[in-house]
């Protein structure tokens, strides 16, 4: 650990609560990182807790309560394979007697599937069913 000098001091401060890596934390939190990295005097403590106080963006944003944090927004979990889009093309020309597609697509995977089919009936829709599953 290195002893530096009450200005490099404030320069550091300075550099590790408002440089790119700092984050405008709180004065323990700045005192902490100015530890971690590497550097301390006598009156590191006191020092950061003056600098942030000081600090006019703290300040002016000053401590969020929960009153004024906006409402969580859950996310739906899906696992792969689990929704499923499932849709009759047709009728199109005549292919070896199949008029229609059966085209059934996974929503998160974007996994597609096509089957032709000679009638869009119950019977296509539950074997390609069988064949997903």
């Amino acid at each position: 650990m290195r002893c530096v000098s009450f200005d490099e001091g404030i320069d550091i401060l300075k550099h590790l609560h408002e440089g790119p890596t700092g984050g405008h934390y709180q004065a323990t939190r700045t005192a902490h990182k100015v530890l971690c990295s590497g550097f301390y005097w006598p009156s590191l403590f006191k020092d950061a807790q003056a600098f942030v106080s000081r600090c006019d963006s703290c300040q002016r944003s000053g401590n969020i309560s929960n009153k004024n944090e906006m409402p969580q927004n859950y996310f739906l979990e899906c696992e792969i394979f689990d929704l499923w889009g499932i849709d009759f093309v047709g009728p199109l020309p005549s292919s070896f007697g199949n008029k229609y597609i059966l085209v059934a697509v996974d929503y998160v995977s974007r996994y597609q599937l096509s089957q032709p089919a000679f009638s869009p009936n119950l019977n296509v829709y539950q074997s390609t069913r069988k064949r997903v599953s």
